[in-house]
């Protein structure tokens, strides 16, 4: 049963405040003492590296540009760790190291002792520094896997001394981690953490009475997060990319040293690429659910270079609550799943019962995903349920988030409250695969469950939807007789869309010509702005189809998706070539039906 708001939100507000109060006296001096000793004898391994690397920013770091979270600053010289940040993403991008990799990639004696040179300015600076920033969790398990994994750059041909005190300093941060790992926060976070430990478990002397320890932590974690269909307990799904960009070569560091990775391991990273497949659309890129945003290509394209699995991706992601719907080169994914934990669902959004269709090398309809810098302004927004193709009920949304900062800065996770039960059901015929799902996310101040139906032909050429929103008693007393309810299907910027001559029927298309018709009789439909938040610059606007109606007169609204078919290319003409002339987004096409 769900609990009332006013006994959930101080119990949140308390396991937070006990969290950060266990931390912070681990942080202070009766423990301090604990993380200082001796370094390490020697490094026993270099982990690989899985992450693109681009050599231009290795030349931009030398000449004292730092471009982090869309924000460039200008060193003039001086080491950047003394230069204020502009803002909380630069920071931790710049002390969590990941960036080594460039300098890496380079390959050259000048980049090699910049590297180091870096790596030495940070220890002096900020090596002592453990009540700043800069030792944050996710910051230090970020510094500890690059340093280890590049350590190779930042130690040959360093002097003895500056290699003493590059080991020192790596000791000392895996000590404080593995102390204050049991405070960390919920969810990736706290699994990140048992990784970066059994990296330097295994990377630092190798002891094995130390691997033993951190293996079992980490599996521990392991079995409490990764679900059985190989999704994360956040349920987003970029954060399989971030981890198995360091469970691969985990996995690969056991056994260069002569250590059988655990079955927990192993199995937790086939479950993970599986479901890495059927989170991809036809393009190639990840479908934008509860926090994920941009894809990084490269990345995912040489994970899943290790997912050995041959045909088709699953079809259903039952545990972390996503459908997939798939045929000829068409692909409908679904959530149709909720938070499963308040405290591991921090990136959640009100997206129950969104959808996003591509074909081909396009996706046509899309989530607004989240923006890769200056997260914390767009949040808000990105989250709601207008910024998801679903519908809206009151100009509400289906969850329940804390929108003040001070009240969000003491719960462990924006998400108060979301949709309670959700219903699922398939089916396949001869025609149509389909797909039913209702939440109840409306019921409590509306009075409504919202269903939807979707039906995606055996050819994957026609995508039929329908939306039902039924009346039930809801648990308050009062209810408004009127309730505006919007139908939302947002477009990539790269899509064109024209309303067609009949007024019921939009044209979605590419520059090439790939193109798809939506048509809706059951109410007005109209052509709006909308925004894509995910993307390597700020936000950019793009297009949304909206769909209006009443539930006071109107309780299902049925559309459909048609795919239109090219003709074959015409001998251009000569009047086309007119300079500004606007493009016929009908011409090269058939109508293949829709009206």
């Amino acid at each position: 049963m769900r609990a009332p708001n006013f006994i959930l939100i101080p119990s949140l507000i308390a396991g937070e405040l006990w969290r950060r109060a266990s931390r912070r006296i681990r942080k202070g001096p009766l423990y301090r003492w604990r993380y200082s000793g001796a370094g390490v004898d020697q490094l026993t391994i270099a982990p690989t590296e899985l992450r693109p690397a681009d050599i231009t920013l290795a030349t931009q770091f030398y000449m004292g540009q730092f471009t982090f979270a869309n924000e460039t600053i200008s060193t003039a010289g001086e080491p950047p760790f003394t230069i204020p940040a502009p803002s909380d993403e630069w920071f931790a991008e710049l002390h969590s190291f990941k960036w080594l990799r460039h300098l890496r990639a380079a390959n050259s004696d000048l980049m090699q002792a910049h590297a180091s040179a870096l790596v030495s300015d940070w220890i002096s600076q900020w090596g002592s520094q453990i009540e700043s920033q800069s030792w944050r969790p996710d910051i230090i398990n970020g510094r500890l896997i690059s340093w280890l994994t590049h350590s190779p750059l930042l130690i040959n041909n360093t002097s003895p001394e500056s290699y003493q005190e590059f080991l020192k300093s790596l000791a000392r941060q895996t000590r404080y981690l593995n102390h204050i790992s049991p405070s960390v926060r919920d969810g990736y976070p706290r699994l990140h953490t048992r990784i970066a430990l059994a990296f330097a478990a295994l990377c630092l002397d190798g002891k094995e009475k130390a691997i033993k320890q951190a293996t079992h932590d980490l599996n521990s974690e392991l079995n409490r997060q990764i679900l059985a269909d190989g999704g994360h307990v956040s349920r987003n799904p970029v954060i399989l990319v971030e981890l198995l960009a360091d469970l691969i070569p985990l996995r690969q560091a056991y056994q260069e040293l002569g250590h059988s990775p655990s079955h927990t391991l192993l199995s937790a990273i086939d479950r993970m690429l599986a479901v890495l497949r059927f989170f991809q659309h036809s393009n190639g890129e990840l479908a934008q659910f509860n926090g994920t945003g941009s894809t990084p290509a490269k990345m995912l394209s040489t994970i899943l270079s290790f997912d050995e699995s041959k045909g088709s991706p699953q079809r259903s992601a039952p545990q972390s609550g996503y459908e997939r719907l798939a045929e000829n080169n068409t692909v409908v994914l679904i959530d149709t799943g909720k938070a499963l934990s308040r405290g591991t669902a921090r990136r959640a959004m009100a997206g129950t019962l969104s959808f996003e269709l591509s074909s081909g090398s396009t996706r046509f309809i899309a989530n607004c995903g989240v923006p890769s810098s200056a997260y914390k302004i767009y949040a808000p927004y990105a989250r709601a349920t207008a910024a998801h193709s679903t519908a809206t009920i009151g100009n509400k949304s289906s969850s329940r988030f804390a929108t003040d900062s001070k009240f969000h800065s003491l719960l462990p996770s924006p998400l108060i409250r979301g949709p309670n039960q959700i219903s699922l059901s398939r089916d396949q015929t001869q025609e149509y695969e389909t797909l039913t799902a209702s939440h109840d996310g409306y019921l409590q101040e509306f009075g409504i469950i919202h269903t939807r139906n979707l039906h995606l032909s055996n050819n994957g050429e026609v995508l039929n939807g329908s939306d039902e929103f039924t009346r039930q008693p809801a648990p308050q007393s009062t209810l408004p007789p009127s309730v505006p309810i919007e139908l939302r299907f947002h477009l990539p910027p790269a899509i064109s869309a024209s309303m067609l001559t009949s007024g019921h029927s939009i044209l979605i298309a590419t520059q090439d010509n790939d193109a798809w018709t939506f048509t809706c009789v059951d109410g007005p439909i109209s052509l709006e702005e909308s925004i894509q938040f995910s993307g390597p610059d700020l936000p950019r606007k793009s297009q949304q189809i909206v769909v209006s109606i009443n539930a006071q007169t109107k309780t299902e609204v049925r559309w459909t998706l048609e795919r239109r078919i090219k003709k074959p290319a015409k001998r251009p003409r000569a009047t086309s070539n007119t300079p500004n002339s606007t493009p016929d987004l009908l011409d090269g096409l058939e109508n293949n039906g829709a009206t």
